[in-house]
């Protein structure tokens, strides 16, 4: 469960009532302060207990490591570079459990290409791992089959449970000028897990019970987050190109719900902030981006939020600080332990250069 004491939420709002808002909307949550901490970082996950930012960092010959950061940007260590046990090449998409003590991560398995689909990003032929924070030991929890995927893992608030995105084949070859494994719709195919998680000190670390979600639905799905027993994910209808709505559910698969209601547009990585007073996703609508007739060339994304009332506030603006023919796309975040801070990714595009940048946004109060 997601909570603040009043005394918190005071002081919060004392130490930043002279601060002058940078983005947001008067009425609503502000950005009041923002520390880099990386230009080449990746996916982040916050570590509530021990207040640790962990991401993943390509270097340039393609291997991906996992580390972690203070959010002041002070300590920061490479998990993944000394345990043996691990794959080498990609090692990413890190999600920590509440504990502090070991994390998910999508690892390139034996299928594994090279191609970009392959990369974390989209996680076919990657296989979901545990390891632990100190690096002592790293176990595979699943191994994926050809044209198989890991994607976005979870540990559920409570520890008890994890949560990612699988893909089957859907043995359909399509026309492509991409370089696809097994010539079949990257978008098709994907659906839901969610299993128990038995830790290390109880038999584990291992899965069990696990069950699979939406599998007769296709598209593409990303699981987002598990949090009082409730699923956030976002999915693309029936193989649709690059249109996404983000959704909730119940942990069955039922009761589903679209909170984001943006037929055409980019909306995904929907998730509860800490306190439960706003919903945040990543979002194209602040550029007016459809598809069609858009396309991934043209595509801009900032961080937004839903608020209880049931306003829209645009929480970032990246993309107004840039120069021309440069394009900023928001891609990940993480929220901070007292629901005034936030890990946020945010890529820059420049000519078909990227620049990947990790920041800690500070609110005007605990949201």
């Amino acid at each position: 469960m997601r909570t603040v004491t009043f005394t918190a939420a005071v002081l919060a709002l004392v130490a930043c009532s002279h601060r002058e808002a940078l983005w947001g909307v008067e009425g609503g949550p502000l950005v009041v302060d923002r520390l880099e901490l990386s230009r080449d970082g990746g996916r982040v996950s916050w570590c509530h207990q021990d207040d640790l930012i962990a991401f993943d960092r390509e270097d340039s010959d393609g291997h991906m490591e996992v580390h972690t950061v203070r959010p002041d940007g002070t300590g920061e260590r490479c998990v993944t570079c000394g345990i043996e046990d691990l794959p080498t090449g990609i090692r990413g998409q890190p999600a920590w459990h509440p504990s502090c003590e070991y994390m998910l991560l999508a690892v390139q398995g034996e299928h594994y290409g090279g191609t970009r689909f392959e990369h974390v990003s989209w996680g076919i032929h990657d296989d979901l791992w545990a390891v632990a924070a100190d690096g002592s030991w790293a176990e595979r929890l699943v191994e994926v089959p050809y044209l198989g995927a890991t994607l976005h893992p979870q540990f559920s608030d409570t520890g008890q449970q994890v949560f990612w995105t699988a893909r089957a084949s859907t043995g359909e070859t399509v026309p492509t000028i991409e370089e696809v494994p097994g010539d079949e719709n990257q978008w098709d195919g994907w659906y839901l897990s969610v299993a128990d998680w038995v830790a290390p000190d109880a038999g584990g670390p291992a899965l069990a019970q696990r069950q699979d979600l939406y599998t007769a639905e296709g598209g593409f799905f990303e699981s987002h987050a598990l949090i009082d027993g409730v699923l956030w994910f976002s999915h693309t209808d029936d193989g649709a190109f690059l249109v996404d709505e983000g959704f909730s559910a119940a942990v069955d698969g039922s009761g589903r719900t679209n909170h984001t209601q943006a037929p055409g547009g980019w909306d995904e990585h929907v998730d509860p902030s800490p306190n439960g007073r706003l919903i945040s996703f990543n979002s194209s609508r602040a550029s007016r981006w459809q598809h069609p007739p858009d396309t991934a060339l043209s595509l801009t994304m900032e961080l937004w939020a839903l608020t209880e009332d049931g306003g829209q506030v645009q929480l970032t603006r990246y993309g107004e600080e840039l120069p021309a023919l440069t394009r900023s796309v928001t891609s990940d975040y993480a929220w901070g332990p007292d629901g005034r801070s936030l890990a946020s990714l945010h890529v820059e595009v420049q000519l078909g250069q990227y620049t990947q940048i990790i920041e800690v946004l500070t609110l005007d109060q605990a949201w």
